[in-house]
C-alpha cells in the first residue's frame, strides 16, 4: 500500500510540474490567435525594409532611412509573439475578461499605431521621433510616447492576470514568476529609460554631424553616452526573465523563485548601470576597447 501510494504521489508530482517540452507544447499550442497574427505581420514586414535598405541609399541621421523601421519590426513583432505564450499562463476567465481583452488588444493597437508611423515617415524620409518643429510633430510624437507607455503597461496587465487567475496551480509556476518580473523590469526599462530618452536628446545620436563610431543596424554609439542600449536591455528582460522560467520547469518553485529574484536583480542592476554610464556621457563599450 505505502508503495503503490508512493507511486501515485510521484505520478501526481510529475503532472503538476511538467518538463520543459510539455511547458512550451502547452504555452505555444494555446497562444492568443490574434496577438500571434499581428506579431507574425509585423515580422513578415522586415525583408520588405530589408530590400528597401539595399536599393534606396537615402540617410537620415547618418543611418540608411529603413533600418529604423527594420529594428522596431523585429522588435515589436518579438514582443507581440512573446506576449501570445504569455496569455495562457492567466485562466480562461481571465482571458476572457474585459481586463485580459483590454491588454491584448492595448498591444495590438498600440503595435500597429508605432510601427505605421515609423515606417511612414522613413518613406518619406522624416524622422518619427523628436520632429517637434511643427505641431503635428509635436502632437504625433506624444502620441507615440502614450503609445509606447501603454504597450509596455501589457505585459504587466497580463503577469497580474497569470499570478492572481492561477497561482494555485503548480503547473508553469516558474513561468509565470519568469513573466512576472520579466514584466515589471521591462516597464522600468521601457517605460523608465523612455522617459528619459525622450527629454535628453542629447542622450540619443540624432546629430547628423555625429561622427561617432556605431554599431552596424543597431546604431548605438561606441563612443558616446547612448541610452537605447540600456532601453534594449531592459525591454528585452521579459523575454529573458520568461526564458529562464520556462528553463526551471519542474524545479521545485521556492528554488525557482530564488534563482529568478537573484536574475532579475541582476538585470535590473545591469540597466541601471547602462543608463548611469550613458548619462554620464560614456559608452559601456568602452570597458571592452
Amino acid at each position: 500500500m505505502c508503495g503503490a501510494s508512493s507511486s501515485s504521489l510521484a505520478s501526481m508530482d510529475t503532472e503538476a510540474r511538467p518538463g520543459l517540452g510539455v511547458a512550451m507544447r502547452t504555452l505555444v499550442g494555446r497562444a492568443d490567435r490574434t496577438l500571434v497574427v499581428v506579431g507574425l505581420a509585423i515580422l513578415a514586414c522586415v525583408p520588405v525594409c530589408a530590400a528597401l535598405a539595399v536599393f534606396d541609399a537615402r540617410v537620415l541621421d547618418g543611418s540608411n532611412l529603413w533600418l529604423k523601421p527594420l529594428k522596431f519590426q523585429i522588435s515589436v513583432g518579438t514582443f507581440l509573439l512573446t506576449l501570445a505564450v504569455m496569455v495562457p499562463l492567466a485562466s480562461e476567465g481571465f482571458r476572457r475578461s474585459w481586463l485580459g481583452r483590454a491588454a491584448v488588444w492595448t498591444a495590438i493597437c498600440t503595435s500597429v499605431f508605432e510601427i505605421v508611423w515609423i515606417t511612414l515617415q522613413a518613406g518619406l524620409g522624416q524622422r518619427s521621433h523628436y520632429a517637434t518643429d511643427t505641431a503635428f510633430g509635436a502632437m504625433m510624437y506624444a502620441l507615440m510616447g502614450i503609445a509606447a507607455a501603454l504597450l509596455s503597461l501589457t505585459p504587466v496587465m497580463i503577469a497580474l492576470g497569470a499570478m492572481w487567475t492561477n497561482r494555485r496551480d503548480p503547473r508553469l509556476a516558474s513561468a509565470r514568476w519568469g513573466v512576472a518580473l520579466g514584466s515589471l523590469i521591462a516597464f522600468v526599462g521601457a517605460a523608465g529609460i523612455g522617459v528619459m530618452l525622450a527629454g535628453s536628446p542629447n542622450h540619443y545620436p540624432i546629430d547628423a554631424q555625429d561622427q561617432s563610431s556605431r554599431i552596424p543596424i543597431a546604431g548605438w554609439s561606441l563612443e558616446r553616452g547612448d541610452l537605447r542600449i540600456a532601453h534594449f536591455v531592459g525591454l528585452h528582460a521579459l523575454q529573458g526573465l520568461f526564458t529562464i522560467g520556462l528553463i526551471m520547469t519542474g524545479v521545485p518553485i521556492r528554488w525557482a523563485r530564488a534563482m529568478l529574484s537573484i536574475a532579475a536583480l541582476v538585470w535590473l542592476v545591469v540597466i541601471l548601470w547602462l543608463a548611469r554610464t550613458a548619462l554620464e556621457g560614456a559608452s559601456p563599450f568602452a570597458w571592452f576597447g
